[in-house]
């Protein structure tokens, strides 16, 4: 299990004052306040003042010492809090924890395993490789294609998902 989880990816500079812009992947972005400081990409420990929502499904986040938009076009990539410091209820899953574990059929079967989580602009997905075909595919963490469980950290395709296999 990675002791730091991904909660989001700066996206450039937001106005005059050194906001930055950032799409992330937990409910409350004030949570990046009260948890401590955030690690970015590059290793780098940022600590969040302030939130505000900016649009486009985007967060704006006021990082300490950042005043410029010159300063906040440098923050790149993504943006990580420790496990710890991350509220998870029993019937929550965090997808990094699905990473290195099988995908399942529908009968419950390992059919290929998880090798990481893609960040596309329509959403998350599992990127999956299928060692019968020799390839690796992208399924989209939606409910139509894929069920998660949080005890053990499993993912089960549904019939849709299936389908995603012959493609």
């Amino acid at each position: 299990m990675s002791e730091r989880i991904k909660v989001g990816a700066f996206k450039g500079p937001h106005g005059l004052q050194g906001w930055v812009k950032a799409a992330l992947a937990i409910e409350d972005p004030k949570l990046l306040i009260h948890a401590g400081p955030c690690q970015t990409e590059a290793g780098e420990m940022v600590v969040v003042l302030g939130t505000k929502t900016v649009g486009q499904g985007l967060v704006g986040l006021q990082i300490q010492g950042v005043t410029t938009p010159e300063a906040a076009a440098l923050l790149r990539g993504a943006l990580y809090l420790p496990r710890a410091a991350l509220p998870v209820n029993e019937d929550e899953v965090l997808l990094a924890d699905l990473v290195g574990q099988p995908l399942r059929d529908t009968a419950g079967q390992p059919c290929g395993a998880i090798t990481a989580i893609a960040d596309l602009p329509a959403g998350p997905a599992l990127e999956v490789l299928l060692p019968e075909k020799i390839k690796t595919i992208l399924i989209p963490i939606n409910p139509d294609f894929v069920e998660l469980a949080a005890t053990p950290p499993t993912a089960t395709l549904t019939a849709w998902g299936m389908a995603l296999l012959t493609l």
